[in-house]
């Protein structure tokens, strides 16, 4: 029965790749590049840079008891007006309408007024405040007196110099990005400005419980001066408002004189022109009907029907207002009529008159009736001589009724107050007792916080900045690959590392290394997996001293005839540290295979027998010596001579020796330096040789920093140390 790995996959072992528990995953599903920086990696992250956050925080924390230390602790004191918008006067003395006529909309009008240069520069003015260092700074007063700025860090450190050096610090970097600003051509308007800027952010307009009443608020170093200040934006709010209504009244006033004016020399006009028309066609000396009582009800009349319109053209003919006055004023109509019929003592004039029937401006405003005498002669007259007296006595009439009317409005406009305020002082801003919250402790929480969220931060941007691999479960996540790690080993302690599994057998390393041999019997390949072969991406990974340990490890510990040959014939180091002193080697031996034992060194004391190459200099006939049929033929010696046949190769990223050697290659280990070879490094690497993914038998994660290394397993405790003596 097929063996079945722990994700379920059944199959072949030359396609299965290994876990830490069993050595096996599908290699199929790990062909994709390189993942990006997942979230699962944030753990053992912040177990390695856990300083970061903790220092972050106690920076924050810092920084945040300095920002409170001198931070300007203030006063804020409020002022409360009440805004008493009352109704049209009209509407007020005739109980037509009780709500007022203030909304919403005008409140917030009277928000955007006292905040604006209107009412606050006044009061700067007032209080001399362009003079006053809270407002305008000592820098900013000592410029404007030509005088040059002092620098308090020369005599003392504490919070002028802080702010002194802040300042400076602005002002150096406005210059480096350009922000110049001019020199203004009057130092006076420059500080105006500034203290305004500064009023500004101490000033706060909001609306009280009630919908007509605002709180000023103001916030000051002095409370005393908060006070002061809270109370003169009050005031003047008011002083303009009265400003403003005295102004107003004073041209209403003006536009109803003039309007009097004209009204009365038209009134004048026509009633000449009746006159005239009357001594033109003898209609003068007859009586007419006029009644005091009728004059004023149609006085009256008229002067509702002016206020009913207005009113209806504001908010619309069937508002409660208008239909009111709308029967007031058929109740004088009806009055006229009943006093017209009492008084003319005839059935012409009663209400069924066919001009009754038009209820429209003409009837309301109809002259007196006229007499008998008046209407015999004016029987004599001709139609059009008579529709032109009826229209000359309708205008001169209607001119009267506005004359009286206009007089009658500006009497009452003048009756009025025009000093009347529309805003009162309900509260008047008190110095408050306490200082306002600077909310300090919220402040400390915020930056130890943010501190904190800082560190974080910049260890998880390090990290993925770096884009290196730290830990074997990134480079199973990315390659598919089983991987084990090794630690660094200290050099002066040990000196040499190229027999380390002898001299340490008990420690991590040599462990590391056992776990590379078990990957390999874990599934076995066809060909005995007798040739390994060694790889890195690039030069200076480890893998020279990964292939001697590992080799040593397979003829001490397993007693297996194994050679070692060294195929980087680019840089040679595995000869340099092996058999240093070897004339003759892997180019010699590929002239004669069968020869091969002629130019072995042997390693007295691991039993490795190593194949070194005594070339001078580089030779740039490298890759075609790897790939040819004597290199083939060598090989296949070695197979029939050794248990393991271990290859170092050089760096797949550097040089193409990779691709014409690894058809005589049955597993592939492949090194990567711990933090140092890029993520992206080892994925092209991969991809330039694509064949030997599927035979990479394990991956090792070399020169890890052992404390490092501490902090991210401290999730395993520490017990997992106690079988290891380094």
């Amino acid at each position: 029965m097929p063996r079945v790995n722990s994700l379920g996959f059944q199959g072949r072992p030359d396609i299965m790749l290994a876990t830490d528990d069993n050595f096996s995953i599908p290699m199929e599903s790990h062909k994709s590049s390189i993942g990006p920086f997942g979230l699962s990696d944030i753990r053992w992250i912040l177990r390695r840079g856990w300083l970061f956050p903790i220092a972050g925080a106690l920076i924050g924390l810092m920084l945040a008891l300095t920002f409170v230390a001198f931070m300007p602790q203030l006063y804020t004191s409020t002022a409360r007006i009440l805004v008493d918008r009352s109704v049209n006067r009209f509407l007020q003395s005739t109980k037509i309408l009780d709500q007022p006529t203030l909304d919403d909309v005008d409140m917030a009008g009277q928000f955007y007024v006292l905040s604006s240069d209107s009412i606050i520069i006044p009061v700067i003015r007032s209080l001399n405040l362009t003079r006053d260092p809270e407002f305008v700074g000592r820098s900013a007063l000592r410029a404007a007196a030509g005088e040059a700025d002092e620098n308090p860090c020369a005599t003392s450190f504490g919070g002028p110099c802080i702010s002194y050096a802040i300042g400076e610090a602005k002002n150096f970097f406005k210059r480096l990005i350009g922000w110049r600003t001019a020199s203004p051509l009057d130092p006076e308007t420059l500080l105006e400005r500034t203290a305004a800027e500064t009023f500004l952010r101490r000033l706060r307009i909001e609306r009280g419980d009630v919908n007509n009443v605002i709180s000023i608020s103001f916030s000051s170093e002095d409370p005393t001066k908060a006070a002061k200040i809270a109370n003169a934006i009050a005031t003047t709010y008011i002083e303009q408002s009265g400003e403003r209504k005295v102004a107003s009244n004073k041209l209403v006033n003006q536009f109803l004189e003039d309007r009097l004016l004209e009204t009365k020399q038209q009134s004048i006009n026509a009633d000449r022109a009746l006159q005239e028309f009357k001594a033109a066609n003898n209609l003068t000396g007859v009586a007419t009907v006029d009644n005091p009582l009728i004059s004023r009800l149609r006085s009256e009349y008229v002067d509702l029907e002016r206020k009913a319109n207005d009113i209806a053209e504001a908010v619309g003919p069937d508002h409660m207002a208008v239909a009111k006055l709308r029967k007031q004023m058929d109740a004088l109509n009806a009055a006229i009529r009943a006093e017209t019929e009492r008084v003319s003592g005839t059935e012409e004039l009663s209400i069924v008159d066919p001009r009754a029937e038009y209820h429209n401006i003409e009837e309301d405003l109809a002259p007196a009736a006229p007499s008998e005498e008046l209407r015999a002669r004016l029987q004599k007259l001709d139609s059009a001589a008579q529709a032109k007296y009826r229209d000359l006595d309708f205008t001169a009439h209607t001119l009267r009724v506005l004359y009286h009317t206009d007089l009658r409005k500006f009497d009452e406009l003048n009756q009025t107050r025009p000093d009347t305020e529309d805003a009162h002082i309900i509260t008047k801003g008190a110095p408050p007792l306490r200082k306002d919250s600077n909310k300090s402790m919220l402040v400390l929480g915020g930056g130890i916080v943010f501190g904190f969220l800082s560190g974080i931060g910049l260890v998880i941007g390090r990290e993925w900045a770096a884009g290196v691999y730290r830990t074997p479960e990134q480079v199973t996540r990315d390659t598919g690959a089983y991987c084990v790690i090794l630690p660094t080993v200290d050099m002066r302690k040990r000196g040499r590392l190229d027999d380390y599994v002898l001299d340490a057998p008990y420690s991590r390393y040599t462990e590391a290394i056992r776990k590379v041999r078990a990957s390999m019997r874990a599934y076995p390949s066809p060909n005995a997996d007798k040739v390994i072969g060694v790889v890195s991406s690039v030069a200076n990974e480890g893998k020279t001293t990964v292939a001697h340990n590992f080799a040593s490890l397979l003829s001490a510990y397993s007693k297996c005839k194994t050679l070692i040959i060294d195929c980087d014939l680019h840089r040679r180091n595995l000869t340099a540290e092996l058999a240093p002193d070897a004339r003759q080697g892997l180019l010699e031996a590929l002239d004669d295979p069968s020869q091969l034992e002629k130019y072995i060194s042997k390693r007295e004391r691991s039993g490795v027998d190593v194949l070194p190459c005594a070339l001078s200099e580089r030779n740039p006939n490298v890759a075609e010596l790897l790939g040819s049929a004597q290199m083939q033929k060598l090989i296949a010696v070695a197979r029939e001579n050794y248990d393991f046949i271990i290859i170092e190769i050089a760096p797949i990223v550097s040089v193409v020796d990779i691709k014409m050697i690894e058809h005589l290659v049955d597993k592939f280990i492949f090194v990567i330096e711990w933090g140092k070879t890029k993520r992206s490094l080892v994925e092209e690497a991969l991809s330039e040789a694509d064949v030997i993914r599927d035979r990479i038998s394990c991956m090792i994660l070399n020169k890890a920093d052992p404390a490092t290394l501490r902090t991210i397993e401290s999730y395993k405790g520490r017990r997992i140390a106690e079988y290891f003596v380094e």
